[in-house]
């Protein structure tokens, strides 16, 4: 069964898309701008959001098998590595800052699952 983490890879491509267009979309959240985040800030908030547009597609597309479970497994790697940078980045909105490390988690979590879908 494999529509599970296709779908949250086209959720991912989506939610990469959106950021690359308005980095906002991730900075403000994330406590990392107000309304329009200063150039640097936009810079690493789009690449993030290529990382994600490139892999959704690929869980989106990759065939069943191995290849889609490489693919679920680094959006994890992603999802966990992004939990943990801001787990241990100083932030000066303590909210903003378990936000963002709960959606890494989550988004981890969610396509742990998926993982283990797609492996039966």
């Amino acid at each position: 069964m494999t529509w599970l983490p296709r779908t949250l890879g086209v959720l991912t491509a989506a939610y990469g898309l959106s950021t690359l267009v308005k980095p906002a979309i991730f900075a403000r959240p994330a406590g990392l701008s107000g309304a329009e985040p200063p150039a640097p800030v936009g810079i690493l908030v789009r690449a993030v959001g290529a990382r994600d547009l490139a892999n959704g597609i690929a869980i989106a597309a990759a065939p069943a098998g191995p290849a889609l479970q490489l693919a679920i497994a680094a959006r994890i790697a992603g999802d966990l590595g992004d939990a943990l940078v801001f787990a241990l980045s100083p932030n000066e909105d303590p909210a903003a800052k378990r936000k963002a490390v709960g959606v890494g988690v989550g988004w981890g979590a969610l396509n742990l699952i998926g993982l283990l879908v797609a492996r039966r």
